[in-house]
């Protein structure tokens, strides 16, 4: 079940500054944890057919815990990329579900071309990672690593994909001109 925030009303405190980068978690922001975990126990169960059933609550685990650090890498990379391409960088917020990156984007200090180098610095971290692991360990791996490298390489995919919401709406909006930004 996913749990949806009002992410621009809703409380928040700061949590910690990771590299210069404010981190807020909302009240619901606990429940990323168990919303991971329930999403690496499905993904166990889909991707593995030979298991019992603690062993897929296991791996449904360690899924769980390699989506959510994927979640964070993801988050890293827009701050990275934004920092790279010069756009003005405010904070990282947990939600319930995901990590929101709250940037200033005045059209004046923030270009399309700064706007697609931020947005795509997420999508561009699992890209890499997915295919770093998945060319490391070749695939004969551990399990877990070849999920991990699967995994990221299928969410980069996703979110570069123009749909509303998601990186690549940001990036293919700004690239073909579909998708306006407010000044603000």
């Amino acid at each position: 079940m996913v749990i949806p925030e009002n992410t621009d009303g809703v409380r928040q405190r700061k949590a910690s500054t990771i590299a210069n980068v404010d981190c807020f978690v909302t009240p619901l922001a606990w429940l990323s944890v168990p919303f991971f975990l329930l999403l690496g126990l499905i993904c166990a169960i889909e991707v593995q057919s030979d298991l019992k059933i603690g062993e897929y609550l296991q791996t449904g685990i360690v899924y769980g815990l390699l989506l959510y650090l994927s979640n964070i890498l993801h988050s890293v990379g827009h701050v990275i990329a934004g920092r790279i391409v010069g756009s003005p960088h405010c904070a990282v917020r947990v939600t319930a579900t995901i990590h929101v990156n709250y940037h200033q984007c005045d059209p004046a200090i923030c270009t399309r071309w700064r706007h697609i180098g931020r947005s795509l610095g997420g999508p561009l971290v699992n890209l890499l990672v997915g295919c770093t692991v998945l060319w490391l360990i070749d695939k004969t791996g551990p399990k877990w690593l070849v999920f991990l490298g699967r995994a990221n390489l299928v969410i980069g995919i996703w979110l570069l994909l123009p749909i509303p919401r998601l990186d690549g709406w940001v990036s293919w909006g700004e690239l073909l001109g579909f998708r306006r930004r407010v000044a603000g």
